[in-house]
């Protein structure tokens, strides 16, 4: 059951407010033809996790490059959708959450959220970036949905649950529990790069999960191109382009993006650290052997060369020194 604080919503501005407190820079829309929605936002600490318990009626709420300078962009967000129903996106696909479902949001990139007209209650669990690289790598996983019907998503939620419900628990307890959050996460990333257990839900799904997988793993080799994901997946270059063509993707695309999204999380790095490193040791170090095309594709993607990209990232920190 939630906590009572969750169901009185508060107006555009207050929500606005609470939703950049909590989280960090986001644009909040009400519905179209509306001036105003109401929403509500807390925070449940839980020893070393962080529960957003989130309900609005909001039509969208976006995260886009402007909001990204203004803060430090240091987590992932495991977002639960716990009633009503969305539509989030991150990357190169719309992902549409019922009731149970999961997506995994990393804050250094744009995002956007939808919502119905019955209005959304989401749960979302705050990830240190550090911590979760430390624990499982820094795969790329904007954009990763978790479907509520897996045993992995119904173990997760049913843990989320404990955690957002553990308040007067001892503080041993809110320990365990989120240990074995973490150790869920495991498994299903494990699952997910050894394609036994994918969001996917059928087979073409779960060819083009595991591939995505595939290239999240490989994609700083500059020999991981589309032909060779293909033969990694034991099937044929244009069977692979086609699958992911139903799914509404391009290979090469997704490779590129993955590739450019770790360019900019180094130089997200850099703003962070205060540090400074060659941009093309960064993209040679991402898979680019071209930098010529390297550059075309950053400016292509962020409207920027990386140069000035990395200068307004800088010029941010700066300012926001608090953020």
């Amino acid at each position: 059951m939630l906590s009572d604080e969750t169901n009185s919503l508060a107006p555009l501005d207050a929500f606005q407010a609470g939703v950049r407190n909590v989280c960090g820079q986001f644009l909040v829309s009400p519905p179209d033809g509306a001036r105003d929605m109401r929403g509500l936002i807390t925070l449940k600490q839980r020893q070393a996790l962080a529960v957003a318990v989130v309900r609005n009626s909001a039509a969208r709420i976006n995260r886009d490059w402007r909001c990204i300078r203004q803060d430090s962009a240091e987590h992932l967000f495991l977002v639960l959708q716990k009633s009503g129903h969305s539509v989030m996106r991150q990357g190169d696909a719309d992902v549409r959450l019922a009731p149970g479902d999961f997506i995994m949001i990393d804050s250094a990139y744009p995002s956007r959220f939808l919502y119905g007209d019955s209005g959304s209650l989401q749960y979302s669990v705050h990830l240190n970036r550090s911590e979760f690289a430390h624990r499982f790598g820094t795969a790329a996983l904007g954009g990763c949905p978790i479907p509520g019907s897996t045993e992995i998503g119904m173990a997760l939620r049913a843990t989320i649950d404990r955690l957002v419900n553990s308040e007067d628990a001892a503080a041993a307890q809110q320990h365990f529990i989120g240990e074995a959050f973490f150790n869920l996460m495991g498994a299903y990333l494990c699952g997910l790069e050894a394609g036994t257990l994918a969001s996917a839900r059928t087979s073409d799904e779960l060819l083009v999960t595991k591939a995505r997988a595939y290239i999240r793993q490989r994609f700083r080799d500059p020999a991981c191109t589309p032909a060779s994901v293909a033969s990694a997946m034991g099937v044929s270059l244009r069977a692979l382009q086609r699958r992911f063509q139903a799914a509404g993707l391009s290979l090469s695309e997704c490779l590129i993006a993955t590739r450019l999204d770790y360019v900019c999380n180094r130089l997200m790095a850099q703003k962070s650290a205060g540090t400074s490193e060659r941009i093309s040791t960064i993209a040679f170090d991402a898979g680019f052997n071209d930098l010529s095309y390297f550059n075309r594709q950053f400016r292509a993607r962020f409207r920027v060369p990386p140069g000035e990209y990395r200068l307004h990232a800088a010029t941010s920190s700066a300012k926001n020194p608090t953020q």
